[in-house]
């Protein structure tokens, strides 16, 4: 990590776990990405950079937006022991996030844009390119537990093509990810078998964002880190491991029909952004 610690803090000198303590002034000062991180870039063959880019900057873009939405969560959930669950989660996502961002500006100018920072001033006022799903704040339990279940478990599919990636930045934050994402899906999956009320029109809400996330056969981003083998799967090998992930839960719960037969809305997909259009009014 970078040589730069941050300096103690005296508003943590109350708490009494060390490890907590850490966590704290970490969130506070968070230390830059390693050098050697960014410099990996060059490891990239120049065809894959644009492609790598676009995939960390929304991989960054959902894991933040998906840990605000479950943080609101904190202390609105229906038993004090997934308030706390939700909190601890909303923590992972935006570490991901966190451990994302800085990659980017080993990308010189990719694509034309400018790279900001979770620690830069305003940086929550910015646009993101999240899913369509994650621009408003779940309005229900019902709409976190599709987000946990669905949203959360595409970027856990993605990232679990990634473990055997050369690209070793990627392959780093992959592995600690796909460990720490089990127990989200434990979280989720246990709520899901209780089939709380408003589910089936939850998952329906969510789904569509879910698995267009890896695009189309054609992808520009997935497709070519497939056949390079930086991803151990294309878009459509991904979206038939998410739905072999997904499918028994949603049919124990019985809520699965009718999401495995309906069509995708491709019309409204947006490669660019990588997430749908609204439709049309």
């Amino acid at each position: 990590m970078s040589d730069v610690q941050p300096a103690p803090s005296g508003l943590f000198e109350t708490a009494t776990d060390q490890e907590a303590i850490e966590k704290a002034v970490a969130a506070a000062a968070p230390a830059a990405v390693e050098r050697a991180d960014l410099a990996m870039v060059n490891t990239l063959d120049p065809s894959l950079r644009d492609p790598m880019f676009a995939l960390l900057s929304s991989l960054a873009d959902n894991k933040y937006m998906l840990g605000r939405r479950y943080a609101e969560w904190c202390t609105g959930a229906p038993m004090l022991e997934s308030a706390v669950a939700a909190a601890a989660m909303a923590q992972d996502e935006l570490g991901h996030a966190r451990s994302f961002y800085p990659l980017l500006r080993g990308f010189p100018n990719a694509n034309g844009r400018d790279v900001a920072q979770m620690e830069d001033r305003g940086w929550q006022q910015r646009s993101t390119n999240a899913l369509a799903c994650l621009d408003r704040s779940f309005r229900n339990w019902a709409e976190f537990l599709a987000a946990n279940v669905l949203v959360d478990t595409a970027f856990t599919t993605l990232l679990s093509a990634a473990l055997s990636a050369p690209y070793e930045p990627l392959r780093q934050r992959a592995a600690k990810i796909v460990q720490e994402e089990a127990g989200h899906w434990v979280h989720g999956a246990g709520w899901i078998r209780r089939a709380p009320a408003h589910l089936s029109s939850a998952l329906a809400a969510v789904w569509d964002d879910a698995l267009t996330w890896f695009g189309q056969a054609d992808d520009p981003v997935l497709s070519p880190l497939a056949q390079a083998g930086i991803l151990a799967d294309n878009p459509e090998g991904l979206r038939r491991k998410l739905r072999a992930r997904l499918e028994p839960l949603l049919d124990e719960a019985e809520v699965g029909e009718p999401l495995f037969t309906r069509q995708l809305p491709w019309d409204r997909w947006d490669a660019t952004t990588r997430r749908l259009r609204a439709p049309a009014s």
